[in-house]
């Protein structure tokens, strides 16, 4: 009995120990790793955006399910529609919104879900409510091309988008995909997108190997930014329903593919090059060397999210990406 005793308190005394290592090392990682400024706080808070800029008018917009911003440049030089949408953390990535109506473009700033007459999660959102952007466009811009801009989740959401809607002229996306993906929403798996009321095929995340798995949960344990790059490679390879989620290229204008061949987050290099790849040169790839899941001079890291990239090649991937986007928007909308 005493024996026993003494290996329970032994027991308890390493799982005591193993406690506090794992605490330690979470706190540790904590500060290792903090969210750049940029990407702090609630992307979804409309309030975060600030109506008064410069040289435009920014108006709020709401409807059934539509909602964002307008922004209409003081002087309009450039004939058509420019929307654009951010990616799975809900914002409405105003501030490249900003940039281009700053050029003379008419721009759509949207959120996709997240606001009160919208899904509050990413999981199953209507691909309809592009109705409303259309009903808005003949009413307000009914003239010239018609260009979506989307990344990350926003870019799938883009690409689903002109598989249905053939009046989408253009397309530009950062960090793409191939396949619809399984929503975010952890209590129940479904599609991250519904059409006409029907879900769309997906790829489940739950099809990932084991090791993938095991690495998502390991970061989630210890506080490290997870790397989920092998865990949606590793699905869309085993998934039988993969075929069918993969999502058409219908377009009959242009699209431009942006990238990091060091994203952490998903194969968006895969995608892109496979998607530059249709119809070259109306389909264009354009992937960074060192460059990872998101534009921009900040680290490889955001949210407990590993992106990847280091700041110097994600800062030139973010200039070079602009200029290249400036000159095809210009050539497309002149």
């Amino acid at each position: 009995m005493k024996r026993l005793g003494r290996f329970l308190l032994r027991a308890l005394a390493v799982v005591v120990v193993l406690v506090v290592l794992v605490f330690a090392v979470r706190l540790v990682n904590g500060l290792r790793y903090p969210t750049p400024e940029s990407l702090t706080g609630d992307l979804k808070d409309a309030s975060r955006y600030s109506l008064s800029q410069p040289g435009m008018t920014v108006e709020r917009l709401t409807g059934d399910y539509l909602n964002g911003f307008h922004l209409h440049p003081d002087a309009v030089t450039h004939r058509g529609l420019v929307v654009l949408w951010g990616g799975s953390d809900g914002g409405p990535d105003y501030s490249r919104a900003v940039r281009l109506a700053g050029q003379g473009y008419e721009v759509l700033s949207l959120f996709f879900f997240g606001q009160a007459n919208q899904k509050p999660l990413l999981s199953e959102v209507p691909l309809d409510f592009f109705d409303e952007v259309l009903a808005w466009r003949a009413q307000h811009v009914p003239d010239g091309p018609l260009t979506v801009l989307g990344t990350s989740k926003g870019a799938e959401l883009a690409l689903a988008l002109q598989a249905r809607y053939p009046e989408i002229d253009n397309v530009v996306v950062y960090t793409p995909t191939e396949y619809v993906w399984q929503g975010l929403d952890l209590s129940r798996p479904a599609s991250s997108w519904t059409f006409r009321g029907e879900p769309l095929p997906y790829v489940s995340t739950q099809r990932a190997a084991p090791s993938a798995t095991a690495a998502m949960f390991a970061a989630m344990l210890f506080n490290y930014p997870m790397p989920l790059r092998e865990l949606y490679a590793t699905a869309a390879a085993s998934d039988p329903n993969a075929a069918e989620a993969r999502i058409p290229l219908e377009l009959t204008g242009h699209l431009l593919a942006f990238a990091g061949d060091d994203d952490a987050m998903w194969p968006g290099d895969v995608a892109a090059n496979a998607l530059g790849a249709v119809d070259p040169p109306r389909t264009e790839a354009h992937v960074y060397p060192g460059a990872g899941h998101l534009f921009g001079d900040h680290e490889g890291w955001a949210n407990g999210l590993a992106l990847g990239g280091a700041p110097a090649a994600n800062a030139t991937a973010g200039t070079d990406s602009d200029a290249i986007l400036d000159a095809a928007l210009a050539a497309w909308h002149a």
